[in-house]
């Protein structure tokens, strides 16, 4: 385990309040390690112990920004002018975030294409099903004699 993997465990630990799991902890290390690399090519006349000052503070705003929201679990809804965000699913295809996020299950055929993709209903979907099947019920109930 690393200096910068130690550092920033430990940064999310008391920053973010969350642990990372290995893989991404291993990850964000070496991201923290390459912006280090290259600013050691560029800039010569630092002491090691700056570098390490400048390491722990990236592992710091890292975490920070995590805590923020920035990270790859936080997924917006919209961009910041109000317009609906949507993701590029295909080269051809765009989809609104939130049908991605209800996305469920998808079925691939043998060469990895959709095949099938089950989205979750919406709320107005669920509420509209539930109305109908009381109706249903209540029309069966009393006029169905």
């Amino acid at each position: 385990m690393s200096d910068t993997h130690k550092i920033i465990s430990h940064m999310f630990v008391n920053l973010a309040k969350i642990s990372l799991d290995e893989s991404t902890a291993r990850r964000a290390a070496a991201v923290v390690d390459g912006v280090v690399a290259k600013l050691a090519s560029e800039l010569k006349s630092v002491t090691k112990k700056d570098w390490q000052k400048l390491r722990v503070a990236f592992c710091g705003m890292l975490a920070h920004g995590w805590a923020m929201g920035m990270n790859p679990y936080n997924n917006p809804k919209t961009r910041c002018d109000g317009t609906p965000l949507e993701v590029r699913v295909s080269k051809d295809i765009l989809i609104p975030m939130e049908a991605l996020k209800s996305l469920r299950y998808v079925k691939k055929d043998s060469l990895g294409r959709v095949e099938k993709a089950f989205f979750e209903p919406s709320a107005e979907a669920k509420v509209k099903q539930q109305i109908e099947r009381i109706l249903a019920e209540i029309a069966k109930k009393y006029w169905a004699k």
